[in-house]
């Protein structure tokens, strides 16, 4: 038999409350730090797939965090599909998927997707929104970014020509010991486009674009050293190197600081896609 007295609702201690507060908080941090790192080393797993050339599997497990969220994740598989690696290549695939990552501020997704807008694969060439992705990603610190921004004023589409401000964002691009940058503002000096045409000045560029450069960039600059050379005196060819060992002196000494390091790393993919413009 009951008491017959009225069910009453005891408020529970505010100390007692507050600590029932903390440890929900505490289960929600550790279940988001859980979910995290259950993602990182899905994200892991799928990158090793992918390193070891086993794309099927690679981009299956891409996908799902792609999916959910991930903006690396986007980045690998909008690439994936624009290589056709281990699939059918699909251009509208790959220019989603780097939009979402370059929305993210992952700045190789920007890299690519303004390389897409601007050479029009998987999408009708726009210069305006190429030049936009392009100058995100400089915002970055890419350098292969400010090189294709130089060469976009050099003529394209909806983008007026304009030498100066060619050279100008060469000139970035250089200063973060970008190979493409140092070549360009080679051909700048021997064509004499927005600048006074000066043959020491190109060949200094020159040289330091085949020091700097790999595959055919580099035996581009050094054929285009040599046919500049060859028009030169001696004095003039020595001029040119103590130029370009002088310019390697001041910016070895520009900075040491560990972030300026980090961006001044060649890049390792992306830099095939930059058209590199050629002495006529």
């Amino acid at each position: 038999m009951g008491l017959g007295l009225p069910l009453q609702r005891f408020p529970l201690p505010r100390f007692l409350w507050r600590a029932t507060r903390c440890v929900g908080a505490l289960v929600l941090v550790l279940g988001c730090v859980m979910s995290q790192a259950a993602t990182a080393d899905e994200l892991t797993d799928a990158l090793i797939r992918y390193a070891m050339h086993d794309y099927p599997r690679a981009i299956e497990m891409l996908t799902p965090l792609a999916e959910r969220g991930d903006a690396v994740a986007q980045t690998k598989l909008g690439l994936i599909y624009a290589r056709g690696e281990g699939v059918a290549r699909d251009d509208v695939a790959a220019l989603g998927w780097l939009t979402r990552a370059a929305e993210q501020n992952q700045s190789e997704a920007q890299f690519e997707l303004g390389v897409m807008y601007r050479d029009g694969v998987g999408t009708p060439a726009n210069g305006r929104l190429a030049m936009h992705w392009f100058e995100r990603a400089t915002e970055r610190g890419v350098p292969h970014a400010f090189n294709a921004i130089g060469e976009m004023y050099l003529g394209h589409q909806g983008v007026a020509q304009d030498y100066a401000a060619a050279l100008s964002w060469f000139l970035r691009g250089a200063q973060l010991d970008n190979a493409e940058s140092l070549y360009n503002i080679g051909v700048r000096y021997a064509l004499g486009q927005g600048v006074e045409r000066d043959e020491v000045e190109a060949y200094k560029w020159f040289d330091l674009a085949a020091d700097a450069g790999i595959g055919e960039l580099r035996s581009a600059a050094v054929r285009a050293r040599q046919a500049i050379g060859e028009g030169l005196m001696p004095l003039q060819v020595s001029r040119a190197k103590t130029g370009a060992h002088d310019w390697l002196s001041v910016q070895g000494s520009a900075s040491t600081s560990p972030e300026t390091s980090l961006r001044r790393t060649r890049p390792t993919r992306g830099t095939e896609l930059v058209r590199h413009k050629r002495i006529q």
